[in-house]
């Protein structure tokens, strides 16, 4: 059976309250010198699973080595100045330069309209390397590749 954290009672019913600055399990008695305290509401999630979806795609993308050669050649082969290619992305001209020039890394949310507008990729997923078995030493760590022996 639960005692009261204040006077030390045991009651089958205690009650949270604010005594003092103190939170305690109180005996209906001293519960009396405090404040009842609330039990805090639950709170729900509100985030949509897409929304998590595309954000860790995201998150698992990088910004590829040569993005400002790539936007400059797709730019060139559609034969458009840097001024048109600002004014339809709704940015300055500076930035579209410094973009080509590898100076200033797009965010994701401008990648993205470069993306659209040029049907490139800006952002990539990382490529993993293929590591074989085949090759290499396949022993087994010892104890004496470990240990230090003392002399």
């Amino acid at each position: 059976m639960p005692s009261c954290e204040l006077c030390g009672k045991t009651s089958e019913k205690l009650t949270k309250s604010k005594i003092e600055g103190a939170v305690l399990k109180a005996c209906d008695e001293c519960a009396k010198m405090g404040e009842k305290v609330k039990k805090p509401r639950k709170r729900t999630k509100t985030r949509s699973k897409s929304k998590n979806r595309h954000s860790r795609k995201r998150k698992e993308e990088v910004l590829r080595p040569n993005y400002g050669k790539v936007v400059k050649e797709a730019r060139e082969d559609k034969k458009r100045s840097i001024a048109e290619v600002a004014k339809k992305l709704k940015e300055k001209e500076s930035v579209v330069k410094k973009i080509e020039q590898g100076s200033l890394k797009p965010d994701k949310t401008l990648a993205s309209k470069i993306e659209k507008e040029f049907n490139i990729e800006l952002y990539t997923t990382p490529a993993v390397n293929d590591v074989s078995e085949t090759g290499g030493d396949n022993r087994k760590a010892t104890l004496g590749d470990v240990a230090e022996i003392k002399d």
